[in-house]
C-alpha cells in the first residue's frame, strides 16, 4: 500500500501504469468520478475543450495548441496514444511534462486508486490513470485552456466526466468496432455522447447518417452545432496569403507560409480548430494564425524523421485512404518503399490492399503486431532493408501503427546518438 508520504521514481511510475494495463478493465464513469473526488475534483477548476472522433483528434488538438498559444493563452493538453514516450500524452505549453512531474502525479493518483480499491472500486485502466494524472497536473498549473482528447468512443469514455467550453467531433468512421458497435450509426452515437447541454459543438463534414445523429443529439441538448468544412478557410483566398500543407515553398511571393502537416484532410481539421479557437478567443488575428501554422509540428503525422524517411500513424481504413491520397499528391514520380504493421488485425488486409494502390512501389515490407508489441529483431531487419537505398528519388514510409512509428523514431534517434558518440 502506497502512503501519501511515499514517492516513486519515473521508472517505477511507468512500471506501475503498465501493471495496471495488465489487469484493469474500462471503469465506469461513476468510478472515475470517485477517483477525481479523492484527488480534489481538479476537473471542476479547469477550462477545457473536449475532442472526440475516429481520425484527426490529435491534429485538431495540435492546431488548437498552436493557435491558442499565439493568441496569448497558456495551454495544456491530454492526448493519446504516445509515439515514443508516455510523457507525450500530457503537455504544458506544447511541451511534454518532465519525468519528475510525471512521477509526482503518478504517486498522487496511485494513492487515490489504492484507497478506492479498499472501498470496493475497480482499478482504472492505463489510459484512465494517465487521464487522472493529467487532471492533477493541470489543476496545479492552472492553464487558461486544456485540450482533452477522448480515448475511444465518447459517451462512456473516462474523459466524459468533464464539462468543456466547446466540444469538437472530428471525422467519424468504422474503428474499434469490437467496443463501439458494428455500424457507423452505433459508433456515431458513442461519439455524440460528448455533446453537453448548452455547450457549443464543432464538427467537420460527416456522412449524412452520422450528421443526422450528431445534429439530433445537439438538438436534444440545446447545443449550437457548427458544421465546418475546408470551405471555412476563407482567409486563404485573401491577397498575399496562402497555406502550404507540405513544407514546400508557397507560390505567393507576398507571404510564404509553411507547415509540415501534409494531407488534404488536414484542411478540415484546421477549419474545425479555427472555429473552436474563435469560440474561445473571439476574432482571431490572421498574422497570429499564420505564425502558428508556420511553427506547428505533429509527431507521427507525415513526419520526416530522417531525410527520405517518413512515419505516419494512420491505422484504420479511413486514415489509410487519407495517407494514400497524401502520398500520391505529394510524391508523384518518386519510387516508394513501405514498411507496414497493422494495429487492427481485422483490417490488415483491407489496409494493405489500399496501400498497394500507390504507384511506383519499389518494395513492401510487413511486420506483425502481437498484443500491442512488435518483435524488435523483426522490425530492425525490415527497417534496415527498407532504408538501404542508393537513389535520392526513393522515399521510405513507415505506416499502420503508433507502435511502429515509435520504433522507427527510436531507431533513428539511437543511430544519431551513436554517430555523436
Amino acid at each position: 500500500m502506497l502512503t501519501e508520504e511515499m514517492t516513486m521514481t519515473y521508472e517505477e511510475s511507468v512500471k506501475y501504469l503498465y501493471k495496471i494495463a495488465g489487469f484493469a478493465t474500462k471503469s465506469s464513469l461513476e468510478d472515475i468520478k470517485y477517483f477525481l473526488e479523492r484527488l480534489g475534483n481538479p476537473q471542476k477548476e479547469l477550462h477545457m475543450i473536449h475532442v472526440a472522433g475516429t481520425n484527426g483528434k490529435g491534429s485538431v488538438c495540435a492546431f488548437l495548441e498552436a493557435l491558442l498559444t499565439q493568441h496569448g493563452k497558456k495551454t495544456a493538453s491530454f492526448t493519446s496514444p504516445h509515439v515514443v514516450k508516455i510523457n507525450e500524452r500530457i503537455k504544458l505549453c506544447a511541451k511534454e511534462i518532465s519525468d519528475e512531474r510525471f512521477a509526482s502525479a503518478a504517486v498522487k493518483v496511485r494513492h487515490a486508486i489504492e484507497t478506492g480499491i479498499t472501498e470496493g472500486k475497480n482499478s482504472p485502466s492505463f489510459f484512465e490513470a494517465v487521464f487522472l494524472m493529467a487532471m492533477v497536473i493541470f489543476q496545479e498549473e492552472q492553464p487558461d485552456i486544456c485540450m482533452i482528447e477522448t480515448g475511444m468512443g465518447g459517451r462512456y469514455d473516462a474523459t466524459n466526466v468533464i464539462c468543456p467550453k466547446v466540444s469538437v467531433i472530428t471525422s467519424i468512421s468504422e474503428d474499434h468496432m469490437e467496443f463501439l458497435g458494428q455500424t457507423l450509426e452505433e459508433i456515431a452515437t458513442h461519439k455524440a455522447g460528448i455533446i453537453k447541454p448548452g455547450i457549443p459543438v464543432v464538427t467537420i463534414e460527416q456522412e449524412p447518417k452520422v450528421k443526422e445523429i450528431l445534429s439530433e443529439e445537439a438538438r436534444q441538448k440545446k447545443s449550437r452545432i457548427y458544421d465546418i468544412s475546408e470551405d471555412n478557410l476563407n482567409f486563404k483566398e485573401k491577397a498575399g496569403k496562402y497555406i502550404d500543407f507540405l513544407n514546400v515553398n508557397a507560390y505567393d511571393k507576398e507571404r510564404d507560409v509553411r507547415t509540415n502537416i501534409a494531407g488534404e484532410f488536414q484542411k478540415s481539421n484546421l477549419a474545425a480548430a479555427l472555429q473552436t479557437a474563435e469560440l474561445i478567443c473571439g476574432r482571431l488575428d490572421e498574422d497570429k494564425i499564420y505564425k502558428a501554422l508556420s511553427q506547428i509540428r505533429i509527431s507521427g503525422r507525415m513526419e520526416e524523421i530522417a531525410p527520405g524517411i517518413i512515419v505516419d500513424v494512420s491505422h484504420n481504413i479511413q486514415g489509410m485512404q487519407g495517407f494514400v491520397q497524401t502520398v500520391e499528391a505529394n510524391y508523384h514520380g518518386m519510387k516508394k518503399r513501405i514498411l507496414f504493421a497493422a494495429s487492427h488485425q481485422n483490417e490488415e488486409e483491407y489496409m494493405k490492399n489500399i496501400l498497394k494502390t500507390i504507384p511506383e512501389i519499389e518494395a513492401f515490407y510487413t511486420v506483425g503486431i502481437h498484443k500491442r508489441r512488435i518483435n524488435e529483431a523483426e522490425f530492425q531487419d525490415a527497417f534496415r532493408k527498407m532504408i538501404d537505398r542508393n537513389q535520392e528519388t526513393t522515399v521510405c514510409f513507415v505506416v499502420g501503427s503508433f507502435y511502429l512509428a515509435g520504433m522507427a523514431k527510436e531507431f533513428i534517434n539511437q543511430e544519431e546518438e551513436n554517430v555523436r558518440l
